[in-house]
């Protein structure tokens, strides 16, 4: 698909910032890895400046991996400035099952906020659509039919639907991408599967002319993941050299390399 390179030359060019309200335990890798791929990244997480630091913003990342109380007020008063002014907003429901504190955060961000994409594992979007948490601790995979499963929670929860795993699955409850490639390597460094959603807010943002989907658009930014994720394993001895060679991958993606031929159905 033409239009996903046009896309990453545009992200290249304009350097879209993306406002992260995110997982104390990844927001190294996060900035890097937003840097790496051509945009640029801002860790605002207070909630006595989320509000103006978000209107600066091309979109806007929220992900409770290490979720408090103060947090979640800051993601609330940042999402619902952010879709008042336009922002795409990306929300990423780490452990969303674990805790009636997380039951309780992701209830609340979905209801006040309306994300415009949820990206999560299977089991975290199993939980937001109505079953049991299924999760190993903030981790999580189910076996099932995961394209059915963000047809039919895209639909209820009224927002583009991401699912990452073995093959990833995005949809805006009318059709369903399925998305093959990456490394199972990628499940062996922290802080990738929050990076897929930051990703995709960089796809996101809302200074890039594009025609695309909102749909396109987040799984476009799965194939570059994907992409990046199997020429890293390529040169790297283990998960510490992949984590290192991945940043490099993502920073020396040519755009024309960003296509889909036999990676979508």
């Amino acid at each position: 698909m033409n239009e996903l390179s046009v896309l990453l030359e545009d992200i290249r060019k304009k350097k879209p910032l993306i406002h992260h309200i995110t997982n104390h335990v990844t927001m190294n890798f996060l900035a890097n890895g937003i840097l790496a791929a051509g945009g640029s990244p801002m860790m605002a997480h207070h909630y006595e400046e989320a509000e103006e630091a978000v209107m600066a913003a091309d979109a806007l990342v929220l992900n409770i991996g290490t979720v408090e109380p103060d947090l979640v007020n800051a993601m609330v008063l940042a999402g619902k400035k952010a879709k008042e002014l336009g922002i795409p907003v990306i929300l990423d429901p780490v452990g969303a099952g674990l805790s009636q504190l997380r039951k309780k955060a992701v209830e609340e961000l979905v209801e006040k906020v309306s994300p415009d994409v949820i990206c999560g594992n299977a089991a975290e979007i199993s939980f937001l659509y109505g079953g049991d948490w299924g999760g190993k601790g903030v981790d999580g995979e189910l076996s099932g039919n995961d394209d059915e499963l963000a047809l039919h929670a895209a639909r209820k929860l009224g927002s583009v639907i991401v699912i990452t795993g073995k093959q990833d699955a995005v949809s805006d409850g009318k059709e369903c991408i399925a998305i093959s490639g990456g490394h199972e390597i990628l499940s062996y460094v922290t802080g990738t599967g929050c990076f897929s959603t930051s990703l995709i807010g960089l796809f996101m943002a809302r200074s890039l002319e594009t025609g695309l989907s909102c749909c396109l658009r987040a799984a476009g930014a799965l194939t570059m993941l994907g992409i990046c994720a199997e020429r890293a394993q390529a040169v790297s001895a283990g998960p510490g050299s992949f984590q290192t060679a991945l940043l490099d991958e993502l920073y020396l993606l040519n755009p024309e390399d960003l296509k889909t031929a036999g990676r979508w159905s």
